[in-house]
């Protein structure tokens, strides 16, 4: 009974405890494979870093726009908004009217300049009071013009009461002329007759030669007078002709800014969208008080032939290492990365200097977007054409076969990441390496 209690396994191994004709086990199945796998594990990281690569990866943020960027309707003169015609995603065609503003500095130009023209129309036609409520700078062109005019009539008036007088002269020399020539021919036939005495014949001559003397004389005098006058007025006809012909110059230069001023209203007046495209953004209320080359509405151009492309921002210190032609990956905030991959597309342009706030407002046309993608300093823009494939729904090329089952629009906002190099594994370890051992 005392035997029963005690195995029979353990009653051999006391009996034999070198067990010494059994084999001896030096190994499992399961460690030689565990030892394998970790053999083929070493083998592939060393291929891996001698004939793998690390990608670096420069990355952003970003918005997906049409090709040619987004379009600022700018007004160009300070005005108040009269009227808005356009609401955020309505399509405009280029030459549309997208709203109107109130011009009053203009027509406050345009209604003084009337005045002057007024003013300068009642001078040239001698209307008014003369010189009353003149501004300073024709005050005093209104005193030339005026005394010229009284000094050329006051002229014409003399010259002309001067040679009256010298014509009468004239005429009674002519007149006493005539008298004196027909008492010489009837003395002559009464001297023929022996009526009168040759004496009284010979002094009826004298008188004759008297009076055509004084004929001479008169018309001598008509005649200097004439000259001398004649060149005393044509001085001051010149004169005058001058005055008057820089009052029609000024009369012509007003009417023409009359009509410019008004030209400028109609045209600044009635804000026109250059472009054909769809409408952003609207950025004025009416009401509101716009300075010159504010924004009033932002549009994006469309067309069939318009491709998306990727406005990103990176920081400046990072961006210098992106050149053109450089591969670059798209992840639109619409989409799941880890479903559906991510866009794939090329570096087109960098920009040489940081990009400002204003700069960036007028590639975006939104102040807050603007502040978001800059981030806390100024960036490099990037711009990134995305690779186009009409085999996706989307319409463009993805890491994945077919892409997200949707449309990709633009004004989307994106992530993306521009591969700047690729390194062996192997060659980032070996420096490493020399540095811990110090070699």
């Amino acid at each position: 009974m005392k035997q029963d209690l005690f195995r029979k396994v353990s009653l051999d191994k006391l009996s034999s405890p070198e067990q010494l004709d059994k084999l001896i086990t030096v190994t499992t199945p399961k460690a030689w494979l565990s030892l394998l796998a970790i053999g083929f594990i070493l083998v592939a990281a060393v291929i891996w870093g001698i004939f793998g690569s690390i990608p670096t990866k420069i990355n952003g943020q970003g918005i997906l726009i049409k090709g040619g960027g987004i379009f600022n309707v700018v007004h160009s003169d300070t005005g108040q908004v009269t009227d808005i015609r356009v609401a955020a995603g309505d399509r405009v065609r280029a030459g549309d009217v997208v709203a109107r503003i109130d011009q009053p500095e203009l027509i406050i130009k345009i209604n003084d300049e009337k005045t002057r023209l007024e003013q300068l129309k009642n001078l040239k036609n001698h209307n008014g009071s003369e010189g009353e409520n003149l501004p300073a700078e024709l005050y005093e062109f209104s005193d030339s013009l005026n005394q010229a005019r009284s000094y050329l009539a006051i002229q014409e008036a003399e010259f002309q009461g001067n040679i009256k007088k010298a014509g009468i002269s004239l005429e009674q020399a002519r007149t006493r002329e005539n008298n004196q020539r027909d008492r010489v021919e009837k003395l002559t036939q009464l001297l023929n007759a022996g009526a009168v005495s040759r004496d009284e014949y010979l002094q009826a001559e004298k008188d004759l030669e008297l009076c055509q003397l004084d004929v001479r004389d008169a018309t001598v005098a008509l005649e200097q007078l004439t000259a001398s006058y004649s060149a005393n007025i044509e001085k001051d006809r010149n004169s005058l002709s001058l005055l008057e012909g820089e009052l029609s110059t000024m009369i012509t230069d007003s009417t023409e800014k009359i009509k410019r001023l008004q030209d400028q209203i109609d045209s600044s007046s009635s804000i026109v969208s250059q472009i054909s495209g769809r409408v952003l953004e609207v950025k004025v209320n009416r009401g509101d008080v716009v300075q010159p080359g504010k924004s009033l509405v932002s549009l994006e151009r469309e067309g069939k032939t318009v491709m998306l492309e990727v406005v990103m921002y990176v920081p400046a210190e990072d961006g210098k290492k992106i050149v053109p032609g450089m591969e670059a990956q798209v992840s639109p905030t619409t989409v799941k990365k880890e479903e559906h991959g991510y866009m794939l597309g090329k570096v087109v342009s960098v920009s040489e200097y940081p990009s400002t706030m204003q700069g960036m407002m007028l590639v975006l046309g939104n102040e807050e977007l603007a502040a978001r993608l800059a981030g806390q300093g100024a960036p490099l823009e990037v711009r990134i054409n995305v690779i186009a494939d009409e085999a996706t729904v989307s319409g463009y090329k993805w890491s994945s076969s077919q892409g997200p089952p949707l449309k990709i629009n633009s004004g989307t906002l994106c992530t993306g990441s521009v591969t700047v190099s690729e390194e062996r594994p192997i060659s980032m370890v070996i420096p490493i390496l020399k540095k811990t051992l110090s070699l």
